[in-house]
């Protein structure tokens, strides 16, 4: 689900600065800031990068499973999906020449999602159809510090950038369980 849901925001992102900026290519696309080996992940600059900085458990959903009547008037154990919130950061990596560019990028990535105010539905975005019926993302204010462990832990020097935590998605996977009968007489 997640490796659908990003594609779908980054997707709607382009289609947004492209009518802002009258651009013709995209200028946001999902990546790692740095390779493993330490080296930059990305080759060409003055793009938004969108990198998965994090994925917690929605402590604010029910996990409790739940029974569903099959067919032949029985009962099945339904396991809840795993509902997650996933931290989406967008970084302007852009060249020296073109820092106050970047910084405007930056800006049209907070007005993008004030613009949806924070919603995404299969409505507005239609990559997400028949994947989930809402999202919604809020913006997450950093101090120094915490800003600073995001970056080390990215093993990247700072840029400018804003993190956006994208909440509620569903995970689950069912499978098959057995079937109960139901108590006809005690």
């Amino acid at each position: 689900m997640i490796h659908e849901i990003i594609p779908a925001i980054v997707g709607e992102l382009n289609n947004f600065l492209s009518s802002k900026h009258q651009l013709t290519e995209e200028k946001a696309m999902m990546s790692h800031l740095v390779n493993a080996d330490g080296s930059m992940a990305i080759q060409e600059s003055d793009k938004i990068i969108v990198t998965l900085t994090g994925i917690e458990t929605d402590k604010s959903k029910s996990a409790t499973g739940s029974y569903q009547t099959t067919s032949g008037g029985g009962f099945r154990k339904v396991s809840p999906p795993v509902e997650v919130n996933i931290y989406l950061l967008f970084s302007a990596y852009f060249s020296n020449e073109n820092y106050t560019e970047g910084l405007k990028f930056i800006s049209s990535v907070i007005a993008f999602f004030q613009s949806r105010q924070g919603i995404f539905t299969p409505q507005n975005t239609a990559a997400l159809t028949g994947l989930i019926e809402k999202i919604s993302a809020e913006l997450v204010s950093l101090d120094l510090k915490d800003q600073s462990n995001v970056w080390s832990g990215l093993g990247a020097k700072y840029l400018p950038s804003v993190l956006y935590r994208i909440k509620t998605i569903p995970i689950e996977h069912q499978l098959p369980a057995p079937e109960i009968s139901s108590i006809r007489k005690i």
